[in-house]
């Protein structure tokens, strides 16, 4: 509580701006128990948030003030002075780099997303999910970057930038695949191969701007190696075989580990039926990278017509109810399943994708946990590890819902992830 006995509660509902402060400024932090610190430290992030954005308003109008000094008139001019950026960088002495980046969210959120700087403004979220929010529509109509804006808005504050990301990417796909097909080819013409020296010796080979179906199929590829040679006893670690055998393929070297025929690569879809029989653009989703143009999604199902299929069946609000192989006696499958429905590790933000995470018993087993469905979930071997430490609770009310308590006594719930 405050050092004058007022509840710390009063801090959740209050709105950003001169009275938060004054609040925060009376906090006594030795006073307050761990519960108490973490809805402090949310209040805070939210007026930094507004902080953030009365910044950025105030550079944007800086750019339309004139030429003068400290005794000029309160005047602006119609357009941004080419050189604003400038003010800004020998002010606040930053690179120019960092200025034309500080301008450029000025312009972008102030004037060309306002309902997106008054979410920065009111806390709703911040600046990292606000840039988010202006580089995935940076290629739409202004008139369009605002409706995919206002359809996110709502939730943008409880995902992480990598979720929003995913979320924002589908949705404007979906607003106009042909365009969307048309931002890719041009990307495409940008692919290209980087390289460089670390600050810790090391190196980075990457490629950018790649066809993503056959970057899906390539990573595919090395993570069924990896996993083949740890299964035969190599001691690296799964990341390290990874990265050693990306570069003894560049490098023409043979690979000790040859997986069977049919684990060489193979990519898992999820794709609405009508998208792979060409009679709709709704995009599809390759399992641990997002959502893809559905042409890129059936030319993957059609690269892998040889392999054995599987289907996911939703029920009508998109949860997943049923998953297996179309083969003619199909397994139960029931690990398949809740692997299906999960998609990612199911702590909250954490997107490992379920083939690389744990199957865990949300009610251990030795405590009466059944093995079902309704009591697994995926969990990544970091966020298992924390559902056991101290003071850590997890259930699952209903399937694929995951409710989460922790240490200090905040609770957070995650659902299941959208079709």
């Amino acid at each position: 509580m405050f050092d004058d006995r007022v509840d710390v509660a009063v801090l959740v509902g209050m709105p950003t701006g001169a009275d938060l402060a004054t609040a925060l400024a009376r906090v006594d932090r030795a006073a307050l128990n761990g519960f108490e610190l973490v809805e402090v430290a949310k209040a805070i992030t939210r007026q930094v948030a507004h902080y953030q954005a009365e910044l950025l308003a105030t550079v944007a109008e800086i750019a339309y003030c004139p030429p003068g000094n400290e005794t000029s008139p309160a005047q602006r001019t119609d357009h941004p002075a080419e050189y604003a950026a400038d003010e800004i960088r020998l002010a606040l002495t930053l690179t120019r780099r960092a200025a034309d980046t500080l301008m450029g969210d000025a312009y972008t959120l102030v004037e060309r997303l306002p309902a997106v700087y008054q979410a920065l403004r009111s806390g709703q979220v911040d600046l990292a999910r606000a840039r988010v929010l202006d580089q995935e529509t940076a290629a739409l109509p202004e008139p369009v970057a605002r409706q995919m804006v206002d359809l996110i808005l709502p939730a943008a504050g409880e995902l992480t930038t990598g979720q929003l990301r995913i979320r924002l990417r589908r949705l404007v796909i979906e607003a106009d695949p042909s365009a969307a097909a048309v931002r890719q080819r041009q990307a495409l013409a940008q692919r290209r191969v980087e390289h460089g020296l670390d600050t810790d010796g090391t190196a980075t080979l990457a490629g950018y701007h790649l066809p993503p179906d056959r970057a899906a199929t390539a990573a595919a590829r090395i993570d069924t190696l990896a996993t083949a040679a740890k299964q035969a006893g190599d001691t690296r670690t799964l990341d390290e075989l990874r990265a050693d055998l990306y570069l003894d393929i560049l490098n023409g070297i043979p690979t000790d580990t040859t997986p069977a025929p049919t684990s060489q690569g193979g990519v898992e879809l999820v794709v609405p039926l009508a998208a792979l029989a060409g009679l709709c653009q709704q995009p599809g989703q390759i399992k641990g990278w997002g959502p893809v143009l559905a042409e890129i999604a059936a030319k993957l199902a059609d690269q892998q017509r040889e392999r054995p299929w599987r289907y996911t069946v939703v029920n009508e609000h998109g949860v997943v109810v049923g998953h297996g192989r179309l083969r003619r006696r199909p397994p139960a499958g029931m690990a398949a399943l809740v692997r299906a429905r999960d998609r990612t590790c199911r702590a909250p933000g954490c997107r490992t994708p379920a083939h690389r995470a744990d199957l865990d018993h949300t009610t251990a087993w030795q405590d009466g946990g059944p093995t079902t469905a309704a009591n697994l979930g995926v969990l990544c071997r970091h966020c298992h590890g924390y559902k056991h430490s101290d003071g850590v609770t997890l259930t699952q009310p209903t399937p694929g819902t995951f409710q989460w308590t922790t240490r200090l006594g905040h609770t957070y719930t995650t659902t299941p992830e959208p079709p």
